[in-house]
């Protein structure tokens, strides 16, 4: 234990374990709510820079993307991408430099520098692997997302007894097969029936059914 922390603190090392240190340091910000965690993807839409200044932008614009979709961390928020790679890198660089930089307090600056490369290429590779079910996650939430998006606003009739402000289901009819969902009413209002007809407002804030109001038939698009 006391030769990793050796490791950790020597010369060559300090770099990368001071970094690793911001990311305790900013996790720890987190997770006492000083700091928000932003769950923004890496896209190519309104919140990446505009590459396009000049000739080469859309160029770089497109690398950019293919290499996150490549690497992943187009794929999950860059915090935990960054996150992952900077321990992996530290964890490369401390035995890249026990098996292959002399021996301890004797370990050169520039063999630790040029072994950041396979280091880098290595933690590269295990941040893919260890993102994969991460990135997957936040897939199937965005899909959550977007179906949300396509019930919001869509007409619907009521399938169960009495919909109310506590329980009940409504079909609504996309595109293809129709969509049976729980819904509930706003509380005040009055309880509707089956076969009454619906559109479906908001989703509610845990995601698990939709607030819907009545509408009259000659109301419906």
């Amino acid at each position: 234990m006391i030769e990793l922390i050796q490791e950790a603190f020597a010369t060559h090392h300090l770099p990368l374990t001071a970094l690793l240190g911001m990311v305790m340091f900013y996790w720890l910000m987190v997770m006492v709510g000083a700091l928000d965690f932003d769950l923004d993807l890496l896209d190519g839409g309104s919140d990446m820079p505009d590459l396009s200044a000049d000739h080469g932008g859309s160029s770089l614009g497109g690398a950019m993307l293919t290499a996150g979709k490549f690497l992943g961390f187009s794929q999950v928020p860059i915090a935990i991408w960054g996150s992952f790679f900077i321990l992996f890198l530290w964890l490369a660089g401390l035995i890249l430099n026990y098996r292959f930089n002399g021996e301890a307090g004797e370990r050169s600056l520039a063999t630790a520098a040029l072994l950041l490369i396979p280091g880098g290429i290595l933690s590269l590779a295990a941040t893919k692997l260890i993102t994969y079910p991460v990135a997957k996650l936040f897939a199937a939430m965005s899909d959550v997302d977007t179906e949300s998006v396509a019930i919001v606003g869509q007409a619907g009739v009521v399938t169960t007894t009495v919909l109310d402000d506590q329980h009940g289901q409504v079909e609504v009819r996309q595109e293809g097969a129709p969509a049976l969902i729980n819904a509930r009413l706003q509380p005040g209002q009055s309880p509707l029936q089956k076969g009454d007809r619906i559109r479906v407002l908001e989703a509610s804030p845990e995601g698990s059914y939709y607030y819907v109001q009545s509408i009259q038939p000659h109301t419906l698009p």
